[in-house]
């Protein structure tokens, strides 16, 4: 409003000529602070999202020490939520943030929110691995809660999930830890499958 201002100003004080120049110089001026507003808006954005990403982490490895913490579970899951509600359609989401984001919903223990944030990833990248590895490891977990229950044949449930394991171990997304617990968590469900199973 105050350069619209000037402008009226020197248009109305000077000739033709200098009332053109002191246009175009004006404009330029004004083409250059938007530049750097944008610039730095973009920049604190960038800030904002490493800073959560960081406390995501950080909140990710002492949950992981301590998985019982409900206050720790409720801290993670507000600063998983804020990234993920910060992100946009059109932001292109790094291999690196996936997988902490991934980490920690797993470290939540909340298989379909894994499921659907990366599915969301794909949707954006189809060749994004971590995204693949993520889904797979979620939906791994989700057959062998659900193994007593499904009406599939056991034994093609078996060769799935072994299969996926198998895919899994072979990730350098998945820790190997979450794997060996993956196959021992299979190992016991079907241990307990047994022993309830009618004689």
């Amino acid at each position: 409003m105050c350069s619209l201002a000037f402008m009226f100003m020197l248009f109305k004080k000077d000739r033709p000529m200098t009332k053109m120049i002191w246009f175009m110089v004006l404009s330029f001026i004004m083409m250059g602070f938007s530049v750097i507003s944008e610039a730095n808006i973009i920049g604190l954005v960038e800030y904002k999202k490493e800073e959560v990403l960081a406390d995501v982490e950080s909140l990710t490895d002492a949950l992981a020490k301590c998985p019982e913490n409900e206050e720790l579970k409720e801290q993670l899951t507000k600063k998983v939520d804020l990234f993920v509600k910060d992100e946009t359609e059109d932001t292109p989401t790094k291999p690196e943030e996936v997988k902490k984001i991934g980490k920690a919903y797993l470290a939540l223990g909340n298989d379909q929110k894994v499921i659907s944030y990366s599915e969301r990833v794909l949707a954006k990248d189809t060749s994004n691995q971590v995204a693949k590895d993520l889904k797979k490891f979620a939906q791994t977990h989700q057959l062998i809660k659900e193994t007593p229950k499904s009406t599939e044949d056991k034994r093609t449930l078996a060769r799935k999930i072994a299969i996926n394991i198998r895919e899994l171990e072979a990730s350098t997304t998945i820790q190997k830890e979450q794997v060996v617990e993956l196959k021992n968590s299979y190992r016991q469900k079907v241990i307990d499958m047994k022993k309830t199973k009618p004689q």
